[in-house]
């Protein structure tokens, strides 16, 4: 997943491609460490 968005390429229009670049290097996450309010704690600034 990490990869294929890494090589995700869109021009001209806003995606969430660097949202998921964030979650999938996010070691929670990665380590299944997640629940219904993951998000809520989740750094979107980064």
């Amino acid at each position: 997943m990490e990869r294929a968005l890494d090589e995700f390429i869109i021009e001209g229009v806003k995606t969430t491609v660097p949202f998921h670049q964030r979650l999938m290097k996010n070691e929670e996450f990665r380590k299944g460490n997640f629940h219904t309010g993951f998000l809520n704690d989740f750094d979107l600034t980064e």
